[in-house]
């Protein structure tokens, strides 16, 4: 059998990567290798023995006329060798295929997980329109599902399920749910993200950080309670509300989310949220009255932070005596949450523990002290001290430096002997 009779590749590549159309639609065409080009850049002809061949890396014959002669096989130039390794060098490096594994991603654009793209950003929608621009905009992929449906002509359909939230961090949000083609994944994201950016609506922020007031949010069984924090309390919340605050601008936040934890029912209802919130002058003109502000990191200090706008303020006798004042019952609407109660030490009223005490002490307050004297005194060696250090001056915590300076010279010298 001669070589040339044998068939070409694409015999070999159709067997390993043939599948029929009903496997197609299984999805059992999606790991199958992929035809490649092995020979890309590569000359017959040239290989280690370097040996120049006619017909494959000269002419047959060289000169014209009665000059003409046939070449013979002859060591190969080292100069033309050199720049056919070159040649194909790049055209390896020019190659595109995809060598298996996972490609690096840079941890910052890893999302929420490395191997899934929740939580990835997307970038900025693309505006229809060529005269505006998303300017400081990019979207955060939420949720990326496959659903299916059942029909009588085609079976089990397959789609994909994507729910991207976008903003610009200065209080315009936007989100949806969008369908993809199964498949297309990169068309489906492209199509979510450009649909959040039709769906924008601006959300008022308190001081340009946080919410206006703490309150309570519900959508089918999933219920939220978010809580006002102040500045450098960062946001601490479910992994969907920290985009979302991301992305609105939001910085400082405490929530707590009860019931169901479907991503697209935690979406819509913390942006229900967002939205029905009032602004402090709504709310004082509302009641018409002033609106008091007491937070414990502000030591309960009372603080006005609205008024009517029309300086009418009710008396007490105008107010109702069933009236609820109450600002938490006013922004949770009745609804508590279920706070974990504080852990204790389980230690606490035993014999051992008791005994501990006693034997302690006399250094429950050695920390504070320490503390305290270190402000007072510096940190230098001796500001830490004995309150008989004016009459004994070598009642002073002990000189670590020192000391580790002697113990190093002390077993240099036990080497040295």
């Amino acid at each position: 059998m001669s070589y040339y009779k044998t068939g070409g590749a694409d015999s070999l590549w159709n067997s390993m990567a043939g599948v029929s159309q009903q496997g197609k639609k299984r999805g059992r065409a999606r790991n199958l290798m992929k035809k490649k080009d092995l020979n890309r850049g590569q000359k017959m002809g040239f290989g280690k023995a370097k040996m120049s061949w006619p017909g494959l890396t000269t002419k047959i014959t060289s000169g014209a006329g009665v000059d003409t002669k046939v070449n013979e096989i002859v060591p190969l130039d080292e100069k033309t060798y050199s720049s056919y390794l070159e040649e194909l060098e790049e055209a390896k490096k020019n190659t595109k295929y995809f060598r298996g594994g996972k490609r690096y991603t840079d941890p910052l654009d890893r999302g929420w997980t490395g191997g899934k793209p929740l939580g990835r950003k997307f970038g900025a929608p693309e505006a229809t329109n060529k005269d505006y621009s998303f300017d400081n905009f990019d979207s955060v992929l939420l949720e990326f599902k496959t659903v299916f449906k059942m029909t009588g002509n085609l079976g089990r359909v397959r789609r994909n399920s994507i729910l991207m939230v976008t903003g610009n961090g200065q209080g315009a949000v936007g989100y949806t749910v969008s369908p993809g083609k199964y498949g297309k994944n990169a068309a489906g994201l492209r199509n979510a993200t450009n649909k959040a950016g039709l769906r924008l609506v601006y959300v008022d922020r308190y001081e340009d950080r946080t919410v206006y007031h703490d309150f309570f949010t519900q959508f089918g069984k999933t219920r939220i309670y978010v809580r006002q924090q102040p500045p450098g309390h960062g946001v601490v919340a479910h992994r969907a509300i920290k985009a979302i605050c991301e992305r609105v601008g939001i910085k400082d936040l405490y929530a707590k989310c009860e019931g169901s934890l479907n991503m697209q029912h935690i979406t819509k209802a913390f942006m229900l949220g967002l939205l029905r919130q009032k602004t402090h002058q709504v709310l004082a003109d509302e009641k018409k009255l002033h609106l008091v502000e007491m937070r414990s990191e502000n030591d309960y200090f009372p603080k006005v932070v609205a008024s009517p706008s029309d300086g009418v303020v009710r008396t007490a006798a105008e107010i109702g005596h069933n009236e609820i004042l109450d600002f938490e019952m006013i922004s949770f609407e009745g609804n508590l949450p279920e706070w974990r109660p504080a852990q204790k030490n389980p230690m606490e009223g035993t014999p051992n523990w008791d005994k501990h005490l006693r034997k302690k002490w006399a250094y429950r307050s050695h920390d504070d002290v320490r503390l305290r004297m270190r402000v007072e005194n510096g940190t230098e060696w001796g500001a830490v001290r004995s309150h008989l250090y004016p009459k004994y001056p070598e009642c002073v915590e002990r000189d670590w430096k020192k000391y580790i300076k002697m113990s190093k010279e002390r077993k240099g010298s036990q080497e040295e002997d």
